[in-house]
């Protein structure tokens, strides 16, 4: 599916459905896109890995009041303060991946220690809090964590990632999950090589590449249709 020519509340059912089969959404996961004043964002109640463009709801941007009949999600703030304070910012998801979440219950840092890690630039920033964030005061506290970074982990609760665009935003989940699985796997064998601050530079410098991003987008894609999960969005 192209990012470009899909219309908004398809692309964010497709992702909401990709991110199911990928294991990284339950119930409770939600992926938004920014359109000018306006962001899109798959619905509160409805099931994930069969969310329809007809289930994603539309909030102002400026003070979150939503635009039509479907209920955003309850921690829609977060989503909102990000894109209030990253005007780099076209793509956001909150969700509850199983390893990532691990380093945020437990308090070990998430390391550049493979390559997946690198895409990111360091160690993954932790929010000291595990309320659920549905006030705007609470998301601004949130975006101040995230800074400048391209995600945070949520102490006990799960992960927050950013994109340009949707596609980016997905490979950001891809490679945050990825990185975290590969580091817990290898702290089970030994002690794992944190990598320098020059590899992680160089290693990122070939991973943060749109081509990377398309790709990692159009992988899932296929894998969430071979799983036939998108039959009724072709």
């Amino acid at each position: 599916m192209s990012a470009q020519r899909a219309d908004p509340r398809t692309l964010v059912a497709t992702a909401a459905r990709v991110l199911a089969v990928a294991g990284l959404f339950d119930m409770h996961g939600h992926i938004s896109l920014r359109d000018g004043d306006v962001v899109y964002i798959n619905d509160r109640g409805s099931s994930r890995i069969t969310a329809r463009p007809d289930q994603v709801a539309v909030v102002r941007l400026t003070d979150g009041t939503p635009v039509g009949d479907r209920e955003p999600p309850s921690e829609t703030p977060l989503h909102l303060a990000i894109y209030r304070a990253r005007r780099d910012a076209g793509s956001v998801a909150h969700f509850h991946p199983r390893a990532a979440t691990a380093f945020a219950v437990t308090g070990r840092p998430l390391i550049v220690a493979s390559n997946a890690g690198a895409w990111f630039g360091g160690t993954i920033p932790v929010y000291d809090d595990p309320e659920l964030v549905r006030t705007a005061a609470l998301g601004e506290a949130v975006a101040r964590v995230l800074g400048a970074e391209r995600a945070l982990l949520l102490r006990g609760h799960g992960a927050v990632v950013m994109g340009e665009d949707l596609p980016d935003c997905v490979t950001a989940a891809m490679f945050l999950e990825e990185s975290a699985d590969r580091l817990r796997l290898a702290a089970q064998l030994g002690e794992p090589r944190e990598y320098t601050a020059d590899e992680t530079r160089r290693v990122r410098a070939a991973l943060v590449q749109r081509s990377v991003a398309l790709k990692t987008w159009n992988d899932a894609v296929e894998r969430a249709r071979v799983a036939g999960r998108l039959d009724d969005l072709d």
